[in-house]
């Protein structure tokens, strides 16, 4: 399953309009205005194609599609319509076509769209912005039909991108109206290929050409030449023209004389000469399925009652009857857009009522086929709200609560008039679900309490409950609200309210329970009460099973693995991962968040774990789901995931971006604890890789030691002292005051054993920093046995992380508590030392000893000249001493994405993945 067709899926997309329309082989071919465009539009780099409905826009640019790949291009496409106007849709749509540019460009990106869910989708499109205008390969961009927006945001987008553009970039977009774009620095530059209405129309060889190769019919060149002459060449106007006329009409010449193409009585003569002149069953078969927006035999079967869909869309495509494949299987076809709204109109005005009964019967197919987005939508289409309503209740708690996809509950919700919100407890419960893991928890509270004054007042909304409809309506609103307040860190308010709900609530209420024990947990972990929220995580997964709910299930093992991480248990923290995966299931597009939430924990046991090269492969895994919001734990944790494998493989710049673009998101979101937690993450990545002037002017330009002007609740202050303190200390150690540093250490680690403190892994962490701190100041061997008492505590687990962040200095002292190797037979906990030793000294110094390191060193010795070219070598060089993109580009006089493209080129020649390994082949290769 290809990346689109996976993410198609899971955000209920229809999949056609992510491709190029398939071209037909009876299609004129326009090679010389093709190859004309191409050649311009390779310099300017804008391409526009701006005409009247039915100019061949579509099929000119597909064929642009078509040979832009066969250049080597990388392209996307995307075709809008009037849905699409809203951000929120826009910004799946955009996401969707364009996941396969870039490395892992999809993963980051779609954890960055749906962090933004409810909310702030001008700042997921800067963030897509930023990857668009940094392409490193030469790329295409194909936007169809842009005529449809008008939103402000969406206007904003397009305009910085194209004024940010690179040559790298080149964009197409098709419109029937003149653009809303700001296109005029473009034009006086020369940097845009502007193709109109007389561009498109035929010429008349074009037209005798077109009749006789597409609709196999031969007329005179005076008759081509008049037909040209009297539709000026609007292709549709042909097209009409040459259905009407048929295969073997005698009088074709008459009939053109006669012909009046683009008047304003077309609607009129389409009507009578094309559609009358149809078969009656061919006729009825287009206006029965003139409401749907794409269709199959099987469709078409089920709205029209009969079953020879198969040949009527065989017929409807071997006549070219404005029908369009939107697959080389022609499965799926549709309308032409000009076609489709001639058929609805008329189907209208003679009989609106069958044509809303065609939109409940496609409705009925589409739920029935899994296609719930189409579904709703044709419900609304016909107006008939209660059904949509219906649906919405039916199947939005599963595709909200099982596959994540909040972003489609909540677009529902916003074309559903707002009058049918009530209609039932369940309907507003699936909303205010959806709106508590998009960031919008006052209105999931707003929604719950409207739950329980229709329960306490069945009249208001016109309810008729049971008891037990009633129980359970109310019992998961309270759950409901007891996780949109911890959704806004108020922790301690949370708990209090899941005490009340766990000491009332029946035991039969068993997801209500699931969710709240869940819940505790999660409020017990941010207060970093790591053993509590393990215990809680433990009933929340018992009564998760006994509902019946994944979702709570792999919800309380990621709380459990998160808290056994805190608390230096691996194993235990695996055996969570493990069942959450187990639980979720094997990955498809409708269970992707609960396998990434489980994909989550396996991934950050393997950071602790220093296990860099099974990251890696899992990362591939963990962004494509729907919905990465709600708590800050989960985004959190991916995203400093990222940038910590990121840094290890030495690609800086990236794994800043990506903790910066958290950062900005987090603001967005009003995530403060987020925001001040991808800060500290930042400045102890830079003080570990960068060095401390880079941490430094980190921590000057985010003024991060003023912890006043951190927005968070008084329970937060103790962490975020805490976390001041150790950057503090990292910073005193890295400048050389040893002495201070190792004061500060010894204070916090006695006042953490002191108040029976649990946590294991920030131990570590500080007692592998004394052992440094002893080592520089002239205590090796108080030294020695502090770093050893780590090794003795962490080594079972394998827990390595904290004792190589500590620095690179920290191998001296491994060195020397290095046992000799023993047999594993006669002292298994010696190997066990031994073998985590060994990985440790092996990771710090970047794996040199592998094979697969030894090659590339050995490969260093080939003559780089003679591999790469004269600018690859300039740039190899400032690799060396550790130049960065941005400073390779001012030393060359370069742009960043033409640096980034020689480095990529760089990479694939030496045989290397990171910068790291690039600059010790080129100082070994004597580049200075």
């Amino acid at each position: 399953m290809s990346a689109i067709t996976r993410l198609a899926s899971q955000y209920r997309l229809i999949e056609s309009k992510l491709r190029p329309p398939f071209l037909r082989n009876a299609i004129l071919y326009r090679e010389q205005l093709t190859r004309s465009i191409m050649h311009e539009h390779s310099t300017s780099g804008v391409l526009t194609l701006v005409a009247s409905a039915g100019s061949g826009k579509t099929t000119l640019m597909a064929q642009i599609f078509e040979e832009s790949e066969k250049a080597g291009e990388q392209c996307f496409w995307l075709s809008l319509d009037s849905d699409d106007n809203e951000p929120a849709i826009f910004a799946k749509y955009i996401l969707a076509s364009s996941c396969d540019i870039g490395q892992n460009f999809q993963e980051s990106e779609s954890a960055f769209r749906d962090a933004g869910q409810s909310r702030n989708y001008e700042q997921f499109l800067d963030i897509l912005l930023t990857r668009l205008v940094n392409v490193q390969l030469e790329t295409a961009i194909f936007i169809d039909d842009f005529q449809f927006i008008t939103n402000p945001t969406i206007i904003k987008f397009w305009n910085k991108l194209l004024q940010y553009s690179t040559p790298l970039l080149r964009i197409v977009i098709g419109s029937r109206n003149q653009l809303s774009l700001d296109l005029g620095r473009k034009k006086i530059s020369g940097m845009i290929t502007e193709v109109n209405q007389s561009d498109l129309n035929l010429s008349a060889s074009e037209v005798t050409r077109y009749l006789r190769e597409v609709h196999e019919t031969n007329v005179p060149e005076h008759a081509a030449a008049l037909l040209q002459s009297l539709t000026e060449g609007w292709i549709a106007g042909i097209q009409l023209a040459a259905l009407a006329i048929g295969r073997d009409r005698v009088d074709a010449v008459s009939y053109i004389e006669s012909f009046t193409g683009k008047d304003k009585i077309l609607t009129e003569y389409l009507l009578q000469t094309v559609l009358r002149e149809l078969p009656v069953p061919v006729r009825e078969f287009l206006l029965d399925t003139a409401p749907l927006t794409r269709f199959t035999a099987d469709l078409c079967n089920h709205v029209c009652k009969r079953s020879n869909g198969r040949e009527m869309l065989e017929y409807l495509n071997q006549s070219n009857l404005f029908i369009v494949p939107e697959d080389n299987v022609e499965h799926w076809y549709r309308y032409h857009h000009l076609f489709s709204d001639f058929l609805r109109s008329e189907l209208r005005k003679s009989n609106l009522e069958k044509y809303d009964m065609i939109c409940i019967s496609a409705a009925t197919w589409c739920e029935s086929e899994d296609l719930l987005n189409e579904a709703v939508q044709y419900c609304l289409l016909a107006r008939d709200f209660n059904k949509a309503a219906g649906l919405i209740t039916k199947r939005g708690p599963n595709l909200a609560q099982l596959s994540g996809d909040h972003s489609t509950v909540l677009d529902w919700m916003r074309r559903l008039p707002e009058e049918y919100h009530t209609s039932s407890p369940q309907l507003l419960l699936v909303h205010a679900w959806s709106s508590t893991f998009s960031r919008d928890p006052k209105l999931a509270v707003t929604l719950c309490r409207k739950v329980f004054a229709g329960i306490h007042d069945p009249d208001l909304y016109g309810w008729t409950l049971n008891k037990d409809q009633s129980d359970d309506a109310f019992w998961l609103a309270k759950s409901i609200e007891a996780i949109a307040t911890v959704v806004s860190d108020e922790l301690s308010k949370s708990i209090i309210l899941c005490e009340s709900i766990i000491e009332m609530a029946p035991p039969l209420q068993l997801l209500a329970l699931a969710t709240t024990y869940s819940v505790m947990a999660y409020a017990c972990l941010g207060l970093r009460e790591y053993q509590k929220s393990v215990n809680y995580a433990a009933e929340g997964y018992k009564y998760s099973i006994q509902a019946g709910s994944k979702f709570a299930a792999v919800w309380a093992d990621f709380i459990s693995g998160l808290a056994n991480i805190e608390l230096g248990r691996l194993h235990s923290a695996l055996e969570d991962a493990d069942r959450a995966s187990a639980t979720a299931g094997i990955e498809h597009a409708h269970n992707a968040y609960l396998r990434a939430m489980a994909d989550f924990i396996h991934n950050e046991v393997n950071v602790q774990k220093c296990n860099f090269d099974v990251l890696q492969h899992r990362l591939k895994f963990t962004h494509t789901f729907t919905s990465l919001y709600g708590p800050a734990e989960p985004l959190l944790t991916s995203i400093r995931g990222d940038a910590r494998h990121l840094f290890w493989v030495g690609e800086f710049d990236s794994a800043r971006k990506i903790l910066r673009n958290g950062q900005d998101l987090a603001l967005s979101t009003n995530q403060f604890r987020l925001h001040f937690a991808l800060l500290a993450e930042e400045i102890e990545l830079q003080l570990r890789f960068d060095g401390i002037d880079s941490a430094k002017e980190t921590i000057r330009r985010v003024n991060f030691y003023s912890s006043d002007h951190i927005n968070l609740p008084i329970e937060f202050k103790p962490w975020i002292e805490e976390t001041i303190a150790v950057i503090e200390i990292r910073v005193l150690m890295a400048g050389g005051k040893v002495d201070e540093a190792l004061e500060r250490i010894s204070n916090i680690i006695k006042s953490t054993i002191q108040t029976g403190d649990t946590r294991v892994r920030f131990l570590h962490k500080m007692r592998s920093l004394r052992a440094l701190g002893l080592w520089r100041n002239g205590s090796a061997r108080e030294g020695v046995r502090e770093l050893a008492r780590v090794v003795d505590a962490a080594a079972p687990e394998d827990h390595a992380y904290e004792i190589v962040m500590a620095g690179s200095e920290i191998l001296a002292i491994l060195k020397e508590i290095q046992p000799k190797r023993k047999n594993p037979l006669v002292d298994k906990d010696l190997s066990v030392k031994y073998d985590f030793i060994e990985r440790i000294i092996s990771s710090i110094n970047g794996d040199l000893d592998t094979p697969k390191r030894k090659m590339v060193l050995e490969n260093s010795n080939i003559d780089v000249t003679k591999l790469l070219t004269g600018r690859e070598l300039d740039i190899l060089k400032l690799i060396v001493p550790g130049l960065d993109n941005n400073q390779i580009a001012g030393e060359l006089q370069l742009s960043v994405a033409t640096v980034k493209w020689h480095i990529h080129n760089i990479f694939q020649k030496i045989g290397v993945r990171s910068r790291t390994a690039a600059a010790a082949y080129g100082h070994n290769a004597n580049l200075r």
